[in-house]
């Protein structure tokens, strides 16, 4: 039997970690920090979004400018702060990523968090052995929902998209791994999914790669 896929691309926030909520609670008090009093509600509606349009969408929602480099600032301190008492990993998140690498499945992550944050973050979590290839948003001129990364991500791993399935989060995420022509896996975190962009929506990674065949 022929295997159906030759590599997987993963989401990092929300789809490996468990770092949506903690983000958004980081978002919020860096916001706070600057002047800025953002409804919870409103930054969890940002998910999947890269920083830069967060920013700009957080300033027409407030009426004026947040500036970039201070509000990163204070949002990766906020984050490196709550993630001192570690990072949760989605259930089934190393279970699946270790059978992976034991079969020798090549792993990439396609994330729309800087560099800096997602090696943190990785590194945080434990989980920056298991990947050969780590797109960020620094990496491409269009970020998520554009199929950029993940385009990206399966070249660097010298893989067709076509064989290549990815895990998901958010709709945002979805649609650009669906825009790439990969099979998409979608495990909704805070939001829930429409299912649009995705071939399987799944309530855990365990669950979703059991229904895409990949174990």
């Amino acid at each position: 039997m022929i295997a159906p896929y030759d590599a997987v691309v993963f989401d990092l926030d929300g789809t490996l970690i468990d770092t949506e909520s903690l983000c958004n609670d980081a978002g919020i008090d860096a916001c706070a920090d600057l002047g800025f009093d953002v409804p919870l509600a409103f930054f969890q509606s940002l998910a999947g979004i890269h920083d830069a349009e967060r920013v700009r969408l957080i300033s027409d929602h407030v009426g004026r400018a947040l500036t970039m480099a201070p509000f990163y600032a204070a949002w990766d301190a906020h984050v490196r702060h709550r993630m001192a008492a570690g990072v949760p990993l989605k259930p089934g998140a190393t279970d699946l990523l270790a059978l992976l690498h034991g079969r020798g499945m090549p792993l990439a992550l396609a994330t729309s968090s800087r560099a800096g944050p997602a090696a943190e973050k990785l590194a945080a979590a434990g989980l920056d052995r298991w990947f050969s290839v780590v797109v960020t948003v620094d990496d491409v001129a269009a970020p998520k929902p554009a199929p950029d990364a993940y385009l990206l991500a399966t070249a660097r791993l010298g893989a067709r998209p076509g064989r290549t399935i990815a895990f998901e989060d958010s709709e945002t995420g979805a649609r650009a791994a669906w825009s790439a022509g990969l099979t998409v896996v979608q495990v909704p975190d805070i939001h829930p999914a429409t299912g649009a962009h995705a071939h399987h929506v799944a309530d855990s990674l365990l669950d979703g790669a059991r229904a895409a065949g990949l174990i």
